[in-house]
């Protein structure tokens, strides 16, 4: 274990059995006079600590989820020989008020979380180890000094209720079984790993929903939630002892009313030979319980319950994000891309990483969020949440030779160079413009100019054109149709992007010496990229496929009258025929450059290719694909919810501000549009719009923070806006 800075030097890693599957670790000490105690303590799987019965904290699943140690990877679907950094978070909490006078005890339950994930292996064994281990120091402040209780192999261990937790399954839970017998723990090898404070957020029980029941046969019940969310169904009993309350849990149902599991992994077998299906058991001991999952989260709108039970209630789980935005409109593709989009991405934050899927993979895909990232810094509170992913972006990153993975943590799964790998230039980037922290940039910019030399090391003739041997190398994904916008050029596409961020992060953290480099670099790509894939005659790349125009103009290969052709080209489609990325770029460009009216009416659109094809087919959520396939909570096609506010609000920054230090308010209104209202808590402060289309003009309002002032800007009307409520009709 590296870093020597750390409170735990004098501790020793403990552990159980390892065949256990979660063990509750005993350990008794004396308190006299203390005036303050602060705990001390990480684990590798999922810890829950308490002082005399009272939890040490609210926070769930911790540590959050880290690349903890070294794995064998080169089994993989995908090989992996990277050298990557591995490091695990520790926790120092105040546990002042519940130590007393005397004897107490510290309680620490462990579960398996992804430390020892064994079923799912679809991208390779996950599993890091074997045996659930927790080390502690219990810091005891009194008159006469600082006495340390530490974890040193004096502690017992005895089995919890829980007899099976595994992520992607659920949970075991047998009160009855509890013995109560301590045995002695085992004193082990502490993990090769950076021991760090931690960061990032911790997730939490968010709000509950009482669901409808929808049907009952055969002993079994059916309820609805409502919605499509991440968290699980807590279940209250009497029923007698030995009695059985099982679970399971879906997306969707059957023509026949019957749970489909076949969306969220419940076709593939796990390495046990069980199908993967999240489910729970509770085995009753005949007096009255709660029961709930400790170390696991569901993701699903319905489910099933068998046995007997007096109520339940579904419990929403995810990272303790804050939703620091609200949007409303006369659009229902409006409110429906904004509402599904939160809804999406929240359900997606478990552990401090935006997973592509709550549910059957659950893993951090750097291509999902990156395009998520801007949208969720601007319209949640998740700046804390971001910098522990960055840092796990970095920790990715193969020390030698450069590369960045598909998932950050690392667990395997496919992408690309361009549409995954370049997170590591364009989250840091996103999370400066959003935080104003430059500091992120100086510690990202080593990493980043590493990541471009692998990219110019894997080109040919100017276009990036592979990845690692053995693993894909995507470019766009989930288009409508299938692939046909060439990957190289959507990779080289982003090179030019990532050149270009690299230029102006060069000037930011004053590094000019460089920029020379990427210009030449450009130039070069340019002539690369126009030569392999435009149509000199037409102006066109790529004949125009699946947005490959979109691209261009966002790689600055094309201007604004690429955008209006792109305008008419979709406004006859009515429909997107774009990947996710491309989505994103496409209504950029379209709000942007007064295309308002063709957004609007891509987002009224009922067709097959369109957000309300998704809610008119009884989405929650976004969908994986346009067409329903695959997982239906996958927030990737979401992220065009910002230009809600950035551009049909006009709540903009200037390009030369971050953090909003400047204002701006622009609003681009549709001619389809009556009314819009929105706000935005910024670092600057609160700052609201609405308008509404009036008989004499359209009537706005807009809201400023205290010591601040905006400009407001709408077609040829100019004003100043100063701090307080704004009122005028135009």
């Amino acid at each position: 274990m590296n870093n020597r800075n750390h409170p735990f030097l004098s501790a020793k890693w403990i552990a159980a059995d390892s065949a256990v599957a979660s063990p509750l670790f005993v350990r008794s000490f004396f308190a006299h006079n203390v005036n303050k105690a602060t705990l001390h303590i990480t684990s590798l799987g999922f810890f829950e600590a308490s002082v005399n019965g009272t939890k040490v904290t609210d926070g769930m699943y911790l540590p959050v989820v880290t690349d903890y140690e070294k794995r064998d990877m080169s089994r993989w679907i995908y090989p992996i020989f990277d050298d990557l950094t591995h490091r695990l978070y520790y926790y120092d909490f105040d546990v002042t008020d519940k130590v007393r006078e005397g004897q107490n005890e510290l309680l620490i339950q462990l579960g398996n979380g992804w430390y020892k994930q064994t079923e799912r292996v679809a991208e390779g064994e996950m599993a890091f180890g074997d045996t659930l281990k927790t080390i502690f120091v219990l810091a005891l402040e009194t008159e006469s000094g600082i006495q340390y209780i530490c974890s040193d192999g004096s502690e017992t261990w005895k089995e919890s209720e829980i007899r099976y937790t595994n992520l992607f399954i659920g949970e075991v839970l047998d009160p009855a079984a509890c013995t109560g017998e301590t045995t002695p723990v085992f004193i082990v090898d502490a993990p090769e790993t950076e021991l760090s404070a931690a960061i990032g957020v911790a997730d939490g029980c968010i709000r509950t929903i009482t669901p409808r029941l929808l049907s009952e046969h055969d002993g079994k019940r059916i309820y609805d939630a409502g919605e499509n969310i991440s968290g699980y169904v807590r279940v209250r009993t009497a029923a007698e002892k030995g009695s059985r309350i099982q679970l399971r849990f879906s997306e969707e149902l059957y023509e026949d009313g019957t749970l489909d599991f076949t969306r969220i992994g419940g076709e593939y077998v796990c390495k046990s030979g069980r199908h993967q299906i999240q489910q729970d058991l509770f085995i009753c001991d005949g007096t009255y319980r709660v029961f709930e999952p400790k170390f696991v989260w569901h993701a699903f709108r319905y489910f099933e319950i068998t046995g007997d039970y007096d109520a339940v209630e579904a419990v929403v789980v995810h990272s303790d994000v804050s939703v620091t935005s609200s949007f409303e409109s006369s659009s229902e593709g409006f409110n429906f891309l904004y509402d599904s989009f939160i809804r999406s991405q929240l359900t997606n934050m478990h552990g401090s990483i935006p997973s592509d899927c709550p549910h059957r993979e659950r893993l951090g895909y750097t291509g999902d969020g990156q395009v998520c990232a801007p949208a969720a810094m601007l319209l949640l509170d998740s700046r804390e949440f971001y910098r522990k992913w960055i840092q796990d972006i970095l920790d990715c990153q193969d020390k030698v030779g450069g590369h960045v993975q598909h998932t950050a943590p690392m667990m395997g799964g496919g992408g690309g160079p361009g549409g995954w790998g370049c997170a590591i230039v364009t989250v840091p980037y996103a999370y400066y413009k959003a935080f104003g922290e430059k500091e992120m940039l100086v510690r990202c910019y080593e990493p980043m100019r590493r990541w471009l030399s692998y990219l110019m090391s894997h080109s040919e003739n100017g276009l990036v054109v592979r990845e690692e041997e053995g693993g894909w190398c995507l470019g766009d994904w989930c288009t409508r149709e299938p692939i046909e916008i060439p990957e190289p050029f959507v990779n080289t596409c982003y090179l030019l992007v990532v050149l270009r961020l690299l230029c102006e992060i060069a000037k930011i953290i004053k590094r000019t010496e460089d920029i020379t480099e990427y210009v030449s670099l450009i130039a070069q790509t340019e002539k690369a990229i126009c030569k392999a894939y435009k149509n000199e005659q037409t102006g066109s790349f790529c004949n125009g496929v699946q947005g490959a125009d979109a691209y261009a103009v966002w790689a600055g290969l094309s201007d604004i009258e690429t955008v209006h052709a792109l305008a008419e080209k979709y406004d006859a489609l009515g429909h997107f025929d774009t990947g996710f990325i491309a989505t994103d770029i496409l209504c950029a460009l379209l709000t942007e450059y007064g295309h308002e009216d063709t957004f609007f009416d891509l987002l009224q659109s009922e067709q097959f290719g369109t957000y309300l094809y998704m809610k008119r087919h009884g989405a929650t959520t976004v969908w994986e694909n346009w067409d329903g396939g695959g997982s239906h909570n996958h927030p990737m096609f979401g992220a065009p919810a910002r230009y809600l506010f950035t551009d049909i609000l006009g709540i903009r920054q200037p390009h030369d501000s971050v953090a909003f230090e400047k204002l701006r308010i622009a609003p681009c209104i549709p001619n389809g549009l009556d009314f819009a209202r929105g706000k935005l808590v910024l670092p600057c402060g609160e700052v609201s719009v609405s308008f509404e289309r009036k008989e004499k003009g359209i009537a706005f309002t807009v809201c400023i923070p205290e010591n601040k002032t905006a400009v407001f800007v709408y077609e040829d009307h100019f004003c100043n806006l100063f701090a307080g409520e704004n009122t005028f009709l135009f």
